[in-house]
């Protein structure tokens, strides 16, 4: 596939099946929202380079599959193919933090891989407030080791 960003009219979320939602772009740029009821958990992977189109588009999924989650949920999110996000995206993740915020968050796993680039942003556009427990991780793994621990 070849060209620039998409318009955020021209893709939608393709529903796959009960628990898995995806966004496509052009080029080699993904997002991915999954959700998985029975553990409380969210799982959000970035890839690539995000659009401001594409940050708003995950902030609209990711929205609506928090909201079908109970409180004290746990949020996983790969990180570790990603790129960087536009300037205007990081103020999109800000929005999402203060949504995930208000519908209590309990725990929120990043798995950086070698990311360093994605981690630096991530870390540059989080919240500096305790109101949810955020930890660095370098698997996916190591994410489902940790949430699988007891408090």
């Amino acid at each position: 596939m070849q060209g620039g960003p998409v318009p955020v009219n021209s893709y939608e979320g393709i529903e796959l099946n009960s628990k898995l939602k995806i966004i496509i772009k052009k080029g080699c740029s993904m997002v991915k929202v999954q959700k998985d009821a029975e553990k409380n958990r969210l799982y959000v992977t970035l890839t690539g380079i995000i659009s401001l189109e594409a940050a708003r588009e995950a902030q609209s999924l990711i929205q609506a599959e928090v909201e079908q989650l109970k409180p004290d949920f746990d949020l996983v999110n790969d990180i570790s193919k990603f790129i960087h996000g536009d300037d205007e995206a990081g103020k999109i993740l800000q929005e999402i933090m203060i949504f995930l915020i208000k519908y209590k968050v309990r725990k929120i796993i990043r798995v950086v891989g070698t990311s360093k680039t994605g981690l630096i942003q991530f870390a540059n556009y989080s919240l500096p407030i305790e109101a949810y427990r955020l930890s660095y991780v370098p698997t996916m793994e190591e994410a489902e080791k940790i949430l699988s621990q007891p408090d």
